[in-house]
């Protein structure tokens, strides 16, 4: 049988007080439940710890004395933890573990934390782009505290809210003949030259897209990063399929870009905001409630191509 901590704490205010009756009118438990807790104690340890007197109370054995210094630090130091995540939890103080798959988070990310990070000094973020396995691997294992990914494939024990679900557009060079178009279709894109991401996820994505519409892709390029593919393709190389976009319409090489809405929609992809635990810590839910809020405004749509 393993002690618990309840029966260390009635042990300890039973020889603090001298007394089974007044140590149980602290606890606020019939004596009988600190005597049993005693029994336990010395039952554990196999020792003679306290004598009881029948008329002068109970007082430690020599033995007893020895562990009681130990037994009081352990009960306090579970008390100081008690209070230490009392104030974790409700304390908007600390730094906040983020871990994200999504290309475009530098183009909404700042707008999210600022305030947060304006209003209280005690706060501060580490940010950490990852694939979309690697992400829910990290919140699980406690190395993030929040993810924004792909509900893709989502692990068991993530719980999640859908933040934004961006129609599929064609990103081409300002030159190229799509540009001039309102909208393009899938059939557009079945002899023109491609430049995709090749991200887990995105990749069957983009298979599920041309499976659907029954062409065979000519894929000229690919790339691991969001920007990578933009300076592709502002460089006339080819056109791209994305989900979001950035808020400017230049590409790190300068080249002017064009997004153009796919119509008849295709599917989309959905980005969520990840958590383990309903019971959020404070810092916690305030990042999720920015988040909320952010992607419940007009700006959210500053980032999706519409038809």
């Amino acid at each position: 049988m393993r002690l618990s901590l309840k029966a260390l704490n009635y042990f300890l205010k039973a020889v603090e007080h001298g007394s089974l009756a007044s140590a149980a009118k602290e606890l606020n438990v019939v004596p009988s439940a600190v005597s049993a807790a005693i029994d336990q104690v010395e039952e554990e340890f196999d020792l003679k710890l306290l004598i009881r007197y029948p008329s002068r109370g109970i007082q430690p054995t020599a033995t007893g004395q020895r562990l009681l210094g130990k037994i009081k630090r352990l009960i306090e130091e579970y008390e100081s933890l008690l209070i230490e995540g009392g104030d974790l939890k409700s304390a908007l103080t600390g730094t906040l573990r983020v871990g994200y798959y999504a290309p475009v988070a530098p183009a909404f990310m700042p707008t999210i934390v600022a305030p947060l990070l304006k209003e209280n000094k005690g706060v501060s973020f580490k940010f950490v782009e990852c694939n979309n396995e690697t992400a829910q691997l990290g919140l699980l294992s406690g190395e993030f505290d929040v993810i924004l990914f792909v509900a893709e494939n989502v692990k068991p024990g993530i719980s999640y809210e859908t933040l934004l679900q961006p129609k599929a557009y064609v990103l081409t060079s300002a030159t190229s003949d799509l540009a001039s178009q309102a909208v393009v279709s899938m059939q557009n894109l079945k002899n023109e030259p491609l430049v995709l991401l090749d991200l887990p996820v995105i990749g069957e994505y983009y298979n599920s897209l041309f499976e659907a519409a029954g062409i065979e892709p000519n894929i000229v390029a690919t790339a691991s990063t969001t920007e990578m593919v933009r300076s592709l393709v502002g460089a006339g190389i080819g056109s791209s399929i994305l989900n979001m976009k950035p808020l400017n319409e230049v590409s790190y090489a300068g080249s002017s870009l064009i997004a153009v809405p796919i119509e008849p929609e295709v599917k989309s992809l959905k980005l969520v905001l990840g958590y383990v635990d309903e019971k959020l810590r404070r810092l916690v839910q305030a990042f999720v409630d920015e988040c909320r809020q952010y992607f419940g405004s007009s700006k959210a749509r500053e980032i999706v191509v519409e038809a």
